[in-house]
């Protein structure tokens, strides 16, 4: 039997949180697209303020979800529990390229970094 170490599997939960999360974005499903963050997960932008609790929820729904916010041609790379996520960002109006740092704890987002 072969026995991976926690970091590995700390990795592939956070790949599995994470895409799951950027295939609920492409399909624009709330409800997925909420369950998949902590209750007190946090964002920002670049190395701006960070927003977190029902302020992240605001966000989430205002900017995420009601905007249709999305990721094409999603690349992801780990470490340990963070995963970084590149490719096209997309909502209504707005596009961008991703660069995206997410962290996982528990099989929950804790923290979403937008970078520039």
């Amino acid at each position: 039997m072969v026995q991976m170490d926690n970091s590995s599997n700390n990795e592939n939960n956070a790949v599995k949180t994470v895409r799951s999360l950027i295939d609920a974005m492409s399909e624009n499903n709330a409800q997925k697209i909420r369950s998949l963050f902590d209750e007190n997960a946090k964002q920002a932008y670049g190395n701006g303020s960070w927003k977190s609790g029902k302020d992240f929820f605001n966000w989430l729904q205002s900017d995420i979800i009601d905007r249709k916010g999305h990721v094409d041609h999603a690349k992801f790379k780990t470490e340990a529990n963070q995963l970084v996520v590149t490719g096209q960002y997309s909502s209504e109006g707005y596009s961008n390229e991703a660069n995206f740092l997410f962290e996982v704890e528990k099989g929950k987002i804790v923290s979403w970094q937008m970078r520039y």
